[in-house]
């Protein structure tokens, strides 16, 4: 599928896609991407999914959605030779032999290999575990076979974390990685400025991070579908310029892709060489087909 110079909002990537230190470095964010479905996206069309085998597909966990749900999707997935990077939500977790057995399913029946945990977004812990925390301190995650652990990434900051609990999470992040040798990294939400993001990637290595980031894109849909998804995920500083983008009526009816933030990305990660942004990882947000042929295009641009 091919887009117009229009539709693919081209006029920062005129600016830099000659250069070959930026080339390089969009190549590489290009091609170490990752996407995110729905359980039901995963059931019903893993097979048909159009990306290169072993590509890390992560399974969301919605508030009213079920272990069991995620597993099927994670099965669903390997089975089509893709690599499934299910959520994991510490409030939904009764308790730590829950925990354990969730885990061992995960590993042993669907062949995962790394976990996205989050605190989730139920208002109430179903048991023990409010946060991510709570989860890395009882030594199950280390001991189950995984050999990877992803967690959010707050660039926006978060609705119920003020600065220091977010420092002070991060902080507990990094030991976990150093103390346990599992490779960690940060995943953002996605985003519509990209400007903010590049300043909290390199504000968090003055902090101390050293994991690495996978930016989140928002995939290729319609400005009303990136306003409801943004609004539901409490995208605020971000919507504003997106509102500012979208122009007119026909502007707002028009796709949009992710070509700017992407190439901005990859423009900080080219004039930064202590940049962590490693891969960008797409939210489709209804556009999965359309998302698809989209990195697919730019992957062989950046290549």
């Amino acid at each position: 599928m091919q887009f117009s110079s229009a539709e693919r909002d081209r006029a920062h990537a005129d600016e830099t896609v000659g250069r070959p230190d930026h080339a390089l470095a969009l190549a590489a964010l290009a091609q170490r991407f990752s996407i995110e479905v729905s359980p039901k996206e995963a059931l019903r069309s893993a097979a048909e999914l159009d990306v290169p085998a072993g590509t890390r597909t992560f399974v969301t966990r919605l508030p009213k959605g079920s272990f069991e749900e995620t597993l099927a999707a994670a099965i669903a997935l390997k089975r089509a030779g893709l690599d499934p990077v299910p959520h994991v939500t510490a409030r939904t977790i009764p308790d730590a032999p829950t925990l354990e057995a969730w885990l061992a399913r995960f590993v042993r029946e669907a062949g995962v290999r790394e976990i996205l945990l989050i605190a989730g977004s139920n208002e109430q812990p179903a048991g023990a575990f409010a946060e991510t925390a709570d989860v890395l301190r009882t030594g199950i995650v280390e001991a189950s076979g995984l050999q990877a652990v992803n967690f959010a990434g707050h660039p926006e900051g978060h609705p119920s974390a003020d600065a220091g609990e977010l420092q002070r999470a991060l902080d507990l992040k990094n030991e976990f990685a150093a103390r346990t040798g599992l490779p960690c990294a940060l995943v953002t939400q996605f985003f519509f400025d990209a400007a903010p993001v590049i300043a909290w990637e390199k504000r968090l290595r003055q902090q101390g991070n050293s994991l690495p980031v996978d930016p989140g894109l928002h995939g290729v849909t319609g400005v009303p579908s990136l306003l409801k998804h943004a609004l539901a995920c409490g995208i605020g500083a971000s919507i504003k310029a997106l509102s500012s983008h979208s122009g007119g009526m026909l502007q707002f009816a028009q796709i949009r892709t992710p070509d700017a933030l992407a190439r901005a990305i990859a423009e900080a990660r080219a004039s930064d060489p202590n940049s962590l942004f490693r891969g960008f990882h797409l939210f489709p947000l209804g556009g999965l087909a359309r998302t698809v042929s989209w990195i697919k295009q730019l992957r062989g641009e950046a290549g």
